[in-house]
């Protein structure tokens, strides 16, 4: 680790011990740490009687920090998370505690994404992660790490995610947020809670906002492919009666997020003697690069009061159209003729090549994953034991279009390929869950679920424009699978006070095997070449972990697990680069069992609240250590791709009176990370970073005026990194932005 990085992090240390300090100093039962519900087990509990390693952000810690304007800042706040940036938040994905990531595959993440308690993962573009909408006007956001596989289900190998919405209460509130920023950055939310009556209530959620400019400028067609637009709308009817009550949710995005860039660097060689590289900011495509969504989402829960149980069902129905769009040779004739004008940069071979280079080489991913999700279970309590039992569908119906375009040749006298592909995935599954107190201390808890799973896959590739179809078992896969899994949780727990619990559990998940839908291009490395399909992976966790109060205002938790893998599914590609002569395009990333692995990790989570100089301190930090290996086969050793060495997270609020009308306050959060390896291959390494983002402003009456900057220490890394003997393919992290937002709240 160089002495930048060990700096950075004794800082963090420093900062968070120096804050921490006067916590403990000063606590009292004026500033006790306030008791979180959460619901991501099937049943409303407080977060401190779980006996899983988990981290809960409220609505007031949500607004102190702005918002979640993406998934990287909702997952900066828990430890042994990682977010697999791909530079673009459609082909990005989650991962906790080192769980596959299957960046830009088939593949789903190995993380169980839930919203609302309704599982809305899966598709091909945009199925690993959360849409824009799922993480604006929400009350709260669950991280459950650890195996979630008994309650939790499909893909919960690293964990679960709940976003829960804020829903209609019976208050007539509601806010109104403007923002203002950087590169032209406008956005405007609209919140309104309506009340009808005593049993009616409704809430309309609006956000709408775009981003003209940004950072990286593709200067031949003069766009940035860094502007966003989003426009968000929601509505929901809630109706409570008492023993009854029932929520319907429409909403409707259109987002467009930041595009996949990146930079590409070529050494020296016989056609350019001193190499060449494109510019990180500048860049020399001719290719639009944007990322598009488009989604509309149905929900319909209800809750009844049996007596004897309460039934809870949910119905979600969610329709997602994705588009990532880019230039798969990331250069253009224009970038050529500036280098071959400056002397001695290019051979007159070099100049042949220039002139005979197709620089129309553009790739578009287009996905349409309709998502149909059915739960019902009961939730009671029977002779001192507490149960949940219930049943679930979940059915996806995917079809993607993969276009790899080129200019007409001679030799290749057509535009290209457009690759067709559809799957449709059914499962369904009953699960149980049940606890019993032994004593007033002493609790024993157990989850089982059965699922049963079918997918089908086939995917055909023609002639992009003419669509005269392409024959070959190798460009149209055909496959299908039926598979059964069986995973369970039983857990320890022990209570030596009321306010400590000490933990130990054993438990399983698998993460569903699948297909891919893109086998590479005919020039790449046939020991290189994505295999057809991948099967399922499995895991069997053992953790120990701890809870609780060190003081009245101070809560600390702790965990140690080790995981055990069959079939660990990992992310690759074909070899293909841009400045790759034997396959000049972008690289194709497929998901392939690497084997059997153990992954490893102690966690530590510590949150204080104090009076400090008159005004109200709250920090948390924390941090995870994560090693381990695949064990056996041919990649024997290697370490788990995408899973850092260390990281850290770290959260202070501070607010203070001024006057009787005005109050300050002052949010810096943050993450970082250190060690790992980037792929499969072991030889590119994940980059270390800390990042941190800065909000201070004021509250008068209804009013809150606030500054913010994002990436505030201008850290500067990697998020992707290639390197090959005849060149560099890289991809950065956005630079520092800032801005300003006024909120009016009634």
């Amino acid at each position: 680790m160089n002495q930048r990085m060990l700096t950075a992090r004794a800082s963090i240390v420093a900062l968070c011990c120096a804050i921490a300090s006067p916590a403990l100093a000063q606590a009292s039962d004026d500033s006790q740490v306030e008791e979180v519900l959460v619901t991501a087990r099937k049943r409303e509990e407080r977060l401190r009687d779980v006996p899983v390693a988990a981290t809960a952000l409220g609505a007031e810690d949500i607004q102190a920090q702005g918002g979640l304007a993406n998934a990287q800042q909702l997952l900066s706040n828990s430890p042994g998370v990682n977010f697999a940036n791909t530079s673009n938040a459609l082909t990005s994905d989650v991962s906790i505690r080192g769980s596959g990531t299957s960046r830009a595959t088939n593949a789903e993440a190995g993380v169980g994404l839930f919203r609302n308690g309704a599982f809305i993962g899966g598709g091909n573009v945009a199925g690993r992660t959360f849409s824009g909408i799922d993480l604006f006007d929400i009350q709260r956001v669950e991280v459950l790490r650890g195996v979630q596989g008994g309650l939790g289900g499909r893909n919960a190998s690293g964990g679960t995610i709940n976003v829960v919405s804020a829903r209609p209460t019976d208050k007539f509130e509601g806010y109104v947020l403007g923002t203002v920023g950087s590169h032209q950055k406008r956005e405007v939310e609209v919140v309104a809670n309506l009340p009808i009556n005593e049993n009616w209530s409704t809430r309309l959620s609006v956000a709408l906002g775009d981003q003209d400019k940004g950072f990286y400028h593709l200067y031949t067609i003069d766009r940035y492919a860094d502007a966003t637009y989003r426009q968000f709308f929601r509505g929901q009817v809630r109706y409570d009666s008492g023993p009854f009550t029932a929520n319907l949710m429409l909403e409707r995005s259109n987002e467009r997020v930041p595009g996949l860039v990146y930079q590409v660097v070529a050494f020296a060689n016989a056609n350019f003697p001193q190499g060449y590289f494109t510019d990180k900011y500048r860049t020399p495509w001719n290719t639009d690069s944007t990322g598009k969504q488009r989604l509309s989402n149905l929900e319909f829960t209800t809750e009844t009061d049996l007596g004897w149980a309460t039934l809870s069902t949910i119905v979600n129905l969610r329709d997602r159209r994705g588009q990532n769009q880019y230039d798969r040779d990331a250069l253009s004739r224009p970038f050529f003729d500036e280098l071959a004008a400056m002397p001695g940069r290019v051979s007159a071979s070099g100049l042949t090549q220039i002139r005979n280079a197709d620089y129309n080489q553009g790739g578009d991913q287009i996905d349409h994953a309709r998502i149909s999700y059915y739960d019902a279970h009961l939730v009671g309590e029977t002779n001192g034991f507490n149960w949940v039992a219930g049943g679930e569908w979940y059915l996806l119906n995917d079809t993607t279009s993969n276009i790899l375009g080129k200019s007409p040749t001679a030799a290749s006298n057509n535009f290209g390929t457009i690759t067709r592909g559809r799957s449709r995935y059914s499962s369904y599954a009953v699960y149980g869950s049940v606890d019993r107190d032994l004593t007033e201390q002493l609790k024993v808890s157990g989850d089982l679920r059965y699922t049963h799973d079918d997918r089908n896959f086939l995917a055909r590739q023609f002639l992009y424009v003419t669509d005269i179809p392409v024959v070959g078992a190798a460009v149209n896969p055909t496959g299908s699978r039926t598979q059964s899994n069986v995973s369970y949780t039983a857990t320890v727990s022990y209570k030596p006070t009321s306010l400590m619990m000490m933990y130990a559990k054993i438990g399983s998940a698998y993460r569903a095997g699948g297909f891919n839908g893109n086998l590479g291009d005919p020039r790449q490395d046939p020991a290189l070449a994505p295999p057809p399909e991948f099967d399922n992976e499995t895991v069997t966790a053992y953790e120990v972990g701890f809870k609780g109060n060190l003081g009245p205002s101070v809560y600390v938790t702790g965990a140690a697990y080790s995981n055990k893998y069959k079939n660990l599914v990992i992310q690759g590609d074909n070899g293909c680069r841009a400045n790759n002569p034997a396959c000049p395009v972008q690289a194709t990333s497929y998901a392939f069992n690497a084997g059997p692995a153990r992954l490893w990790g102690i966690e530590l989570e510590a949150t204080a609240r104090a009076e400090l100089a008159g005004g109200n301190l709250r920090v948390t930090v924390g941090g995870s250590r994560q090693g381990g290996h695949v064990t056996a086969g041919r990649y024997d050793g290697f370490k788990q791709p995408q899973q850092p060495k260390w990281t850290e997270t770290f959260t202070v609020n501070y607010r203070r009176d001024i006057t009787d009308d005005v109050s300050g306050y002052v949010n810096i959060n943050g993450s970082a990370r250190q060690g790992g390896v980037q792929e499969a291959n072991q030889t590119t390494l994940l980059h270390d970073y800390v990042l941190f983002n800065v909000r201070a402003g004021v509250t008068w009456q209804q009013f809150d005026l606030t500054g913010f900057v994002n990436n505030a220490g201008q850290e500067n890394y990697l998020v992707f990194h290639a390197p090959s003997a005849t060149g560099d393919v890289r991809r950065y992290n956005l630079p520092r932005t800032w801005g300003a937002q006024l909120r009016y709240k009634w």
